[in-house]
């Protein structure tokens, strides 16, 4: 709270510079940080959709080669010469070199086989590359094992290390990849033997290498134990966990493996369970972006200097004339009144100007309007001393005309004065507007009285009050010009003799005062009209000052607001009643 307050105290100019700053830092950081954050996210998307693809590439070339080998060993299973081998315990060389003939067409039309051994359940093999190294029967050795047990299955076995076996080629072993597999007999269906086909490596090698994934990015191969079948040589796949792998079949990880961010991704193949992994470094891939967002930083500190000069620049313009605008200020403090402020310009300095030279002019003219009104009010105030013994003379008056009509006993005259003085005392009130209920009925009772003696044969009238609503108080003069509406307008217009009745007491929060009149009354037209007008904004707009009414209805709107008034009923040629609703103030 403090440094706000610090700060809303400092001067326009450094809040405008202020301003410019935060601005300009915001536009830079935005454009860099986000510009650079979107831009580097688009290149790892791109460089993990390439890689995603390039591994089904490869895994789609490994599948067709090892359908193909699959096919392979279905199509020699077939085989009737082959078919009589699996089946005799001791095979003729004849059988045997038919066997081999038939494995030798199929080894020399695939380039990536090193080798073709078929082993029967007795032991026997028979094969043109690949021979035992001891004594030891093959049915014993654990990829037969493997093969017997799962005869359904294609078994691949990489890195084939202690077999009993060997290549006439001296193929080195880490450089194979066995495909094994049972042969059934189609009578018995129970396994006759087993075929295993060495395939050399480079069908996978080719692939691989085939493919590029940035300037380090690599991609390898591991079977269902975690070992590596084949991957190119690069330090960093003997960094690379195994277990990394285990969270699905499918993901993607961040890792930093010699202080470099690589992306690792890899899709595990169900049918044999092998992975292919895909390794591309986020820090090659980004660098790019890296050098175009330190550049980047460069041009923002730059344009933020540059921009600093043109603000400063830009704020003297605006600073300048407010500057000038409050040194004109001080003068009118002093009370320096004839310093006018000149502008160039019609912007909003300008336009402030001018309303600051109509402001001058019009305290000068305020000025000397007081200076005439107190000139005035004092003129006025001995007026009004010399004004104030009228009041108390006409009074005085009316009381010595009351005394000498007493001593005549003329009770009528005596009851019309009084009732005369209590109508101009109430009446004046001392200026105040606000009376109590109770001064207000006496005041159109004396009112009332006066005209009685005027329409006696005529006129009569019943006041009914609440008494607790007495000691409210209300503005003045409300009741009497709606009874002299009612007497003039109502029940003069009408034969025989009328009656006024007022009646005045509390409804929920409100003052109700109602004036009755058995007089002529309104036509429907009429009374529509007369209360459209009493509902407008401002009746005595709408009427000729004769309607006392309409006076009486817009002093009350004027003081307690729109919702109160006055409301007219009435039956013509039955009665008439004027309805005053007004809020409780005591």
């Amino acid at each position: 709270m403090k440094l706000f307050t610090y700060f809303n105290n400092k001067s326009i100019r450094f809040k405008l510079l202020f301003y410019f700053f935060v601005i300009i830092i915001l536009c830079v950081m935005t454009l860099t940080l986000l510009g650079s954050s979107i831009y580097k996210k688009s290149l790892q998307e791109e460089a993990t959709s390439y890689t995603v693809q390039m591994m089904e590439q490869v895994w789609n070339q490994i599948e067709t080669d090892l359908n193909v080998n699959e096919d392979i060993i279905r199509y020699l299973s077939k085989e009737e010469t082959l078919q009589k081998f699996m089946n005799l315990e001791k095979p003729s060389s004849d059988i045997l070199e038919k066997v081999n003939q038939k494995l030798k067409v199929y080894k020399d039309s695939h380039n990536e086989m090193a080798g073709l051994l078929v082993v029967n359940r007795s032991g026997h093999y028979a094969s043109n590359e690949i021979f035992p190294t001891s004594r030891d029967s093959l049915t014993k050795e654990y990829w037969y094992q493997q093969a017997v047990n799962s005869p359904e299955k294609l078994h691949l076995i990489s890195n084939p290390v202690g077999r009993n076996i060997k290549e006439s080629s001296n193929y080195q072993v880490n450089n194979l990849l066995s495909v094994v597999k049972a042969i059934k007999d189609p009578q018995s269906n129970e396994v006759s033997g087993v075929i295993l086909i060495d395939l050399k490596l480079d069908f996978i090698k080719k692939v691989i290498q085939s493919i590029k994934v940035g300037k380090s990015g690599f991609i390898f191969i591991l079977n269902k134990d975690g070992n590596v079948v084949y991957s190119p040589i690069n330090s960093i796949v003997y960094r690379i966990n195994p277990e990394w792998f285990t969270k699905s079949h499918t993901h993607s990880l961040e890792k930093v493996i010699n202080h470099n961010k690589y992306q690792i991704i890899y899709n595990t193949y169900p049918s044999i369970q092998w992975k292919v992994v895909g390794v591309f470094s986020l820090d090659e891939t980004t660098e790019v972006v890296s050098r175009v967002q330190f550049y980047t930083y460069i041009i923002g500190v730059i344009t933020l200097l540059l921009a600093s000069i043109a603000s400063w620049f830009f704020t003297s313009s605006i600073i300048n004339p407010v500057n000038k605008l409050k040194g004109l200020m001080k003068n009118v403090e002093e009370g320096n009144f004839d310093l006018p402020f000149h502008s160039k310009y019609n912007d909003e300095i300008g336009q402030l100007g001018s309303s600051y030279n109509r402001m001058i002019q019009e305290i000068r003219r305020l000025i000397q309007l007081v200076y005439t009104e107190q000139k005035n009010k004092r003129e006025a105030e001995l007026k009004i001393l010399q004004a104030q013994i009228k009041p108390h003379f006409l009074y005085n008056t009316l009381d010595t005309i009351q005394w000498m009509a007493y001593e005549y006993k003329a009770n009528r005259i005596v009851e019309m004065v009084n009732a005369l003085t209590t109508l101009f005392r109430i009446g004046l009130n001392k200026g105040n507007e606000f009376i109590t209920i109770d001064e207000e009925i006496k005041h159109v009772e004396s009112y009332l009285i006066i005209q009685m003696t005027r329409y006696e044969s005529k006129l009569e009238y019943e006041i009914s009050v609440d008494e607790q609503v007495k000691h409210y108080k209300i503005i003045k003069l409300l009741l009497q010009p709606l009874v002299e509406n009612a007497i003039y307008h109502g029940i003069r217009n009408k034969r025989g003799k009328g009656k006024i009745s007022i009646d005045v007491k509390k409804e929920a929060n409100n003052i109700q005062m109602t004036v009755t009149d058995t007089g002529i009354g309104l036509t429907k037209e009429k009374l529509k009209e007369v209360n459209e007008v009493l509902h407008s904004k401002n009746s005595m707009e709408n009427k000729q000052h004769g309607y006392g009414l309409f006076n009486v209805n817009d002093r009350i709107k004027l003081v307690y607001g729109s919702d109160y008034g006055l409301k007219i009923e009435s039956e013509y040629t039955e009665w008439t009643m004027v309805k005053i609703i007004l809020p409780v103030q005591t």
